[in-house]
């Protein structure tokens, strides 16, 4: 039996394949130095040690696949045909390496047309591929140096490559070994692929958040690998139109479509600035400006079903309640979508549910919204965010990151004593660590904190479980729900009459709710999402609000509440404005997007007829004036989205 030596034929496979990764990092930054101008170098030296997490994905991916040529090489020496298993590899590496080494200088110039890595976006909208066909051929590309600089990479790796096959593996015949050890090689390696490719042993798995660690956006764009970015983008569309998510034809011109939005959401206090954003618009509160410290409490999963001031069954809120009481109750607000990363999105910027993936998911998503946290950031806040799991899930970091966000605690800013749940930290430790923190904060803070212990699995303390299967089927998620309760009256016990406190405006939200499992296309309940604005200083008095709104309107309101002007561009309306009678919520859940105002909800959606149901016996209302008026709307939100995030004209 011929001697393999598979390992240090892989190692070398793998360090020439990250020096060249490397060497394109580096043309990167070349090719766009204006952006790296007034950076320091050892930051832009670090975007090289980050990079490499993403190199090494990639790279990893890439020996994970030879490997299985490398098993099929090895069996057919056993059998003397080594020879053709060596043409195999060698096509598999042509191939695979020319495509990689193309996108890694390809994606050099599409960053400098359009300011962000390749994505799916490149094959969507195939109306548009003139548009797109255009711009590539009539853009200041460097087509030639691409070209030529491809030339040398590509023939570099194969030389290195080809050669280092031929020494160390199809010319080695002097030693002995089995065939086993080579399997038991491959194998090895193997495992070690799987868990680079998914960017270590962290629970999620590598992201473009990840990228993020300085405030250059730049720097922490040139860490990102673009074959990695284009390959996510396109998984991620590959799910969306797996699902029919992507198949939504326009309704609307973009002159309708800028009209029909202004008049849902401007007001007389509006000015609006852009034709390429065309909500983004200065707003004139006509109050002297308060700089109120803005805590936002974003709650898991606490949808209004099981609230008690909302009238839910059974009553598990006692402390919200009391919250309730002192603060402002807003009975009608609904959350714009169902997941985390669409709570996430929709409260601190304003921009609705997507339909399809999260674009907190997407490479799009690293441009900077018109975000809260940045507004108050602007006004000399300093910004802060709190998260007792893996602050990288859901590309979460990232996404504060780029829009204002500086300061950040989470899972493993807590003792091992701490995190007692598989999430990572419960409420009450969360809430604990949270008081203390602003404690310390020089005034004025922008502070938002996301809880976790009403998520499944629910793996509250033993002591905090009162309910039974036979009290409730959902007995375990209304156990989690009443602990996030009890959690929420230790935390306002704690800081109510601390002097930082009484100057603060305290946002109690959900993110989103749960599925109730109701055999209708969206049920409104599952989005009603229980609102209270608290000021333990009494600048606020206690108020009912009835009107609809959602986490759209959030931005506006807290906003209202501060004073001044201010610069955004939020779909939503502050709902503490008198002259705002007419507002609704707009809610995405997978193929259906909806209209909820005060009685009813209006769905439309690809693959079923559009209905107006009334919301307290869910039956359909015959109402053709005022169906229409909401397929305008709900038509007009979805488009609209669609447009701004394909074209990234959400911000500034």
């Amino acid at each position: 039996m011929k001697h393999i030596k598979m390992g240090e034929y892989l190692f070398k496979e793998y360090l020439t394949l990250i020096f060249l990764m490397g060497i394109c990092r580096g043309l990167f930054i070349l090719f766009n130095r204006s952006g790296a101008e007034e950076i320091p170098i050892k930051i832009m030296g670090k975007s090289f040690l980050y990079g490499w997490i993403f190199d090494n994905s990639i790279t990893c991916y890439y020996i994970g696949a030879l490997l299985i040529f490398l098993l099929v090489y090895s069996l057919l020496r056993v059998v003397w045909l080594g020879a053709v298993g060596k043409f195999i590899i060698n096509i598999y590496k042509i191939i695979v390496s020319s495509i990689v080494f193309l996108t890694l200088l390809g994606d050099i110039e599409y960053y400098r047309e359009f300011n962000f890595h390749l994505n799916a976006t490149i094959f969507d909208y195939t109306d548009h591929m003139d548009e797109i066909g255009l711009t590539i051929l009539y853009g200041d590309y460097n087509y030639l140096a691409v070209f030529f600089l491809f030339v040398i990479i590509e023939g570099l790796y194969l030389f290195i490559s080809f050669n280092s096959f031929n020494e160390d593996v199809y010319k080695d015949r002097e030693k002995g070994i089995t065939f086993l050890s080579d399997i038991g090689t491959i194998f090895l390696v193997g495992i070690l692929s799987v868990f680079g490719a998914r960017g270590g042993f962290s629970q999620s798995t590598l992201n473009w958040g990840r990228a993020y660690f300085s405030s250059y956006t730049f720097a922490n764009q040139t860490a990102i690998n673009g074959v990695f970015a284009l390959g996510k983008s396109l998984d991620l569309a590959r799910k969306d139109n797996k699902k029919g998510k992507s198949q939504v034809n326009r309704i609307f011109t973009e002159e309708e479509l800028k009209e029909n939005i202004r008049s849902y959401i401007g007001t007389e206090k509006d000015k609006f600035l852009s034709d390429k954003n065309v909500l983004l618009r200065k707003t004139e509160t006509g109050k002297e400006v308060k700089n109120y410290n803005v805590v936002i409490v974003l709650m898991e999963s606490f949808m209004g079903d099981t609230v008690g001031v909302l009238g839910g069954e059974p009553d598990l809120t006692p402390n919200y309640n009391k919250l309730a009481e002192e603060g402002i109750l807003f009975t009608n607000f609904f959350s714009n979508g169902n997941r985390s990363n669409r709570g996430i999105l929709s409260v601190l910027t304003g921009f609705p549910s997507q339909y399809g993936k999260s674009i907190l998911k997407k490479p799009v998503g690293q441009k900077p919204f018109v975000s809260l946290s940045g507004i108050l950031k602007d006004r000399g806040y300093s910004t802060h965010f709190m998260y007792g799991g893996d602050i990288e899930f859901d590309n979460m970091k990232g996404f504060f990151e780029t829009n204002g966000v500086n300061n950040f605690v989470s899972r493993d800013d807590f003792s091992k004593k701490d995190r007692t749940i598989k999430w990572g930290v419960p409420d009450d430790k969360l809430f604990d660590k949270a008081a203390e923190y602003l404690g310390t904060l020089k005034e004025p803070f922008f502070f938002e904190i996301f809880t976790l212990s009403n998520h499944a699995p629910f793996d509250i303390d033993e002591n905090f479980k009162e309910f039974t299967e036979e009290d409730y089927p959902d007995y375990e998620r209304y156990n989690a729900f009443k602990f996030a309760d009890y959690s929420i009256g230790k935390f306002v016990n704690a800081v109510k009459d601390k002097e930082w406190a009484k100057n603060t405006i305290f946002v109690f939200v959900a993110d989103h709710g749960e599925n109730r499992r109701k055999p209708i296309e969206i049920d409104w309940k599952k989005f009603s999402n229980p609102l209270v604005i608290w000021t333990p200083g009494g600048q606020l008095k206690h108020e009912v609000i009835e009107k609809a709104g959602s986490q759209l309107d959030l931005l506006p309101t807290i906003m209202g509440i501060l004073g001044g002007e201010y610069i955004h561009s939020s779909w939503g309306k502050d709902l503490l404005d008198k002259d705002n009678k007419d507002s609704t919520a707009y809610v995405v859940e997978n193929n259906f997007v909806g209209i909820i105002d005060k009685e009813n909800i209006y769905i439309d959606g690809i693959t079923v007829p559009e209905v107006l149901r009334r919301k307290s016996d869910d039956s359909i209302i015959e109402d053709k004036e005022l169906v229409e008026k909401y397929k305008k709307a709900a038509r007009t939100y979805l488009e609209l989205s669609i447009q701004q995030e394909r074209y990234g004209t959400f911000g500034r």
